[in-house]
């Protein structure tokens, strides 16, 4: 409660039910924001686990540079696990933390209602 009180009035908004401040979105955006995040979540989402490569095949456009990249911020943001296995070759499998579930199940209606025809 005390720190819905300080983003408020942070907003200078009022504290009622119907108030929601847009401030409190800014570092989630800032995190989530940058291209191929969102759709990182929701294709490892869709299959449980992805080799980095698998990832790539269903992400035909990604680069290989900026799929790294996502991933490692992701997986500081705390939204993805990484999993080596001691194999040769190396093998290693990316998944959904807690948070990375609750995330994608909130993006499935945002990408069911993509889906309508939006005029």
């Amino acid at each position: 409660m005390l720190s819905e009180i300080k983003v408020l009035e942070k907003c200078n908004m009022r504290s009622n039910q119907t108030d929601y401040c847009p401030c409190i979105l800014d570092g989630l955006m800032n995190s989530i924001g940058k291209k191929w995040t969102l759709s990182l979540i929701i294709t490892i989402g869709n299959f449980g686990k992805l080799r980095f490569n698998e990832i790539l095949n269903k992400l035909s456009q990604l680069n290989p540079n900026t799929l790294s990249d996502r991933l490692k911020d992701l997986e500081k943001m705390g939204f993805i696990y990484r999993k080596q296995y001691d194999e040769i070759p190396p093998k290693v499998e990316y998944g959904l933390t807690k948070n990375g579930r609750e995330l994608y199940g909130l993006l499935i209606p945002l990408v069911k209602w993509s889906l309508k025809d939006h005029k």
